[in-house]
């Protein structure tokens, strides 16, 4: 299994993790690797191989007026393919490449997107073999594994949010998301994927060693295994969860399992929903308001790990861990500049970011 060889597994389970009423549409996905020999560890992520959205494929093809079955051969790997079969799986057909533009004898255009650029000039002759060059790849997307393979063992879990915006009026989705959320069917659509190890984005080996996890959003999703490797090993270090959404009545995500372990002492729980006040709370506030425990929990060799958007997130995060080390260890600001590198260098500040 690698990224040009990836394993193909069937979604297993699939549910919404937001509530209604939410802005946000966030879903649990259970991968099945039964039978599968796929090693991983808590704190990887999976490289995802989505599909494009057949309608958008329909009206591309319905542009240039060629039969979908034409067989075309892959520019990069040379592999015999169906005209809609490398529209829908290999191209990016949401990028208008420069190389459009040349293909079909343009010189600029206002247009970003193919499909409306090809509603324009499509109608000129072109050569199909250039016409499939032009396209971008459509690389795999990431998402972190939100499970422990040593307390479920034949699956993999994955954290999916749905990303969208708005064209000319129209919703349109992001590729993977909408790929994994909306159109997969459970139990019958290949997911292809391949393991992109995180080497030093895991748990400490020494079990006992306290850790503070910082995951807003899908974010947190790592953590979950984070906790769930833990209760299996029966580890008896501390664990601290900083958890940011918007709000908590919508979007409070894993909010049992959380709870759950926070009413039995096995997890510090701090939460931040920016919008359920006038003034907007998110993690790093929280963070600054626990200073003082933080920093006797790193006096004590805590690992801190950050996952999650790097601007402005885990930026704010950096800041206000220099400002902890500031005000409760009186360092400078260069002086907690440093110590924070230091921490990086020791691998005990962790961040996988996007």
């Amino acid at each position: 299994m690698s990224r040009l060889n990836p394993q193909f597994a069937l979604i297993k389970e699939r549910y919404a993790l937001t509530k209604p009423g939410s802005t946000k549409e966030t879903y649990h996905l259970v991968l099945d690797i039964t039978g599968l020999s796929i090693p991983f560890k808590v704190g990887d992520s999976l490289g995802i191989y989505a599909d494009n959205d057949p309608i958008f494929v329909e009206r591309l093809l319905s542009k240039i007026q060629i039969d979908p079955a034409t067989p075309v051969i892959h520019p990069r790997t040379q592999e015999v393919l169906s005209l809609k079969t490398f529209l829908t799986q290999k191209a990016n057909i949401s990028r208008l490449t420069p190389a459009f533009l040349q293909i079909f004898n343009v010189e600029q255009t206002p247009h970003t997107d193919i499909i409306d650029f090809l509603s324009e000039f499509g109608h000129r002759p072109f050569q199909l073999t250039d016409f499939i060059a032009a396209f971008s790849p459509l690389l795999p997307r990431f998402y972190s594994i939100a499970s422990s393979p040593l307390f479920h063992p034949n699956e993999i879990h994955l954290t999916v949010t749905i990303s969208s915006y708005e064209h000319n009026g129209e919703k349109r989705y992001g590729v993977a998301s909408h790929f994994l959320a909306h159109l997969a069917e459970i139990g019958k659509t290949p997911i292809p994927f391949y393991v992109q190890p995180a080497p030093h984005f895991t748990l400490p080996q020494d079990h006992a060693l306290p850790i503070i996890m910082v995951g807003p959003g899908t974010g947190v999703a790592p953590f979950r295994g984070f906790l769930q490797e833990r209760l299996h090993l029966n580890a008896p270090g501390k664990n601290w969860l900083f958890f940011g959404e918007r709000h908590r009545k919508h979007d409070f995500l894993y909010e049992e399992f959380w709870n759950h372990l926070a009413s039995q002492n096995k997890l510090s729980l701090d939460l931040s929903f920016s919008r359920d006040q006038s003034e907007k709370i998110y993690v790093q506030h929280k963070l600054l308001e626990k200073g003082a425990e933080i920093w006797s929990w790193l006096q004590e060799g805590a690992h801190f790990y950050v996952c999650g958007e790097a601007d402005p997130m885990a930026k704010d995060v950096e800041a206000a861990l220099k400002q902890i080390f500031q005000s409760h260890r009186h360092l400078s600001e260069s002086e907690s500049y440093q110590f924070l590198k230091q921490l990086r260098k020791d691998k005990r500040y962790l961040a996988d970011v996007y």
